[in-house]
């Protein structure tokens, strides 16, 4: 059996600072890219490391990048503490057989993007916009988690919809999709949730070396009312058929298992609940690519 080294990553300003009166030997960041930072050059040092991250989605996409950085996503081990304020990643994340008393890993795919990793979701248009709002709640009046969120939606709701949207996508049956056009959002999932209790790709296998792609045309605030609730709670797409469950959406909503698409016409881009400015994108899944440790 190999020794592998264990490391506790806290971050102070996750979820509005739950972690900060944990007690416990460990790293705390400092910064925005400080959690990369280390964890890359701790896998440099030896990368039979397993880092335990207590933080959000935000702190686990940093460490997984450090990995990657390092190129040992098939050696090191990550487990993330859910101490954010949406912790979306792990409820994607299940045991297999939940008796056992031995760690269990999973191999887990990631989606890159440009030169960027995210383990859980990208958000493009409206969802995007809605982070963006969040955390500006967050920042502004100190509300975290669902209620930050959900505000965000009400803000989002009264501001012009669409966004002009060029997509090419490689399917994961081969065949090529093309769009342009007004779109209200686009979301690339690994992973089923989003904004804390947006259950809104419960198709998602972050195991299955496909991405899903949910693509949702500019519509109208009353015909967004009707289709919003069925997007949250994740009933939105026909687990059998694959198209959507309210027919009068059938030419508004696209949904598509692809391997990889490129992307443009976006302000911005939000991966793991993170925003930056981002123009253009190329993504694609990265099969297989980092060890969780459950």
């Amino acid at each position: 059996m190999i020794f592998m080294r264990e490391i506790t990553i806290y971050n102070p300003a996750a979820g509005n600072g739950k972690t900060k009166n944990l007690i416990g030997e460990g790293y705390r960041t400092t910064y925005k890219g400080d959690c990369r930072r280390f964890v890359k050059e701790e896998c440099l040092k030896d990368p039979n490391v397993h880092f335990t991250v207590y933080g959000g989605d935000g702190t686990l996409n940093e460490a997984i990048s450090g990995i990657m950085d390092a190129g040992t996503g098939n050696i090191s081990q990550i487990t993330a503490m859910p101490y954010g304020s949406g912790n979306d990643t792990v409820k994607s994340i299940t045991p297999k057989g939940e008796d056992s008393k031995e760690p269990q890993v999973e191999t887990l795919d990631l989606i890159k993007y440009n030169d960027h990793y995210g383990i859980n979701m990208l958000n493009i248009g409206f969802d995007c916009n809605v982070v963006a709002s969040a955390a500006r709640f967050k920042k502004r009046f100190k509300i975290a988690g669902k209620l930050s969120y959900l505000l965000g939606v009400a803000t989002e709701f009264f501001k012009p919809f669409g966004e002009e949207f060029t997509i090419d996508a490689i399917c994961e049956d081969g065949r090529h999709f093309t769009f342009s056009g007004s779109c209200l959002l686009c979301a690339v999932c690994n992973g089923e949730w989003c904004g804390g209790s947006f259950h809104n790709s419960p198709l998602s296998n972050m195991s299955d070396g496909v991405l899903e792609l949910m693509l949702i045309k500019k519509m109208t605030r009353m015909s967004f009312i009707k289709l919003i609730g069925k997007y949250k709670d994740g009933t939105l797409i026909d687990k059998k058929t694959l198209k959507t469950s309210i027919p009068e959406y059938d030419d508004t909503v696209i949904y598509l298992r692809i391997k990889s698409m490129k992307i443009s016409g976006m302000k911005q881009i939000c991966s793991d609940g993170e925003i930056e400015d981002c123009q253009e994108a190329e993504i694609s899944v990265v099969p297989a690519a980092i060890n969780y440790r459950v």
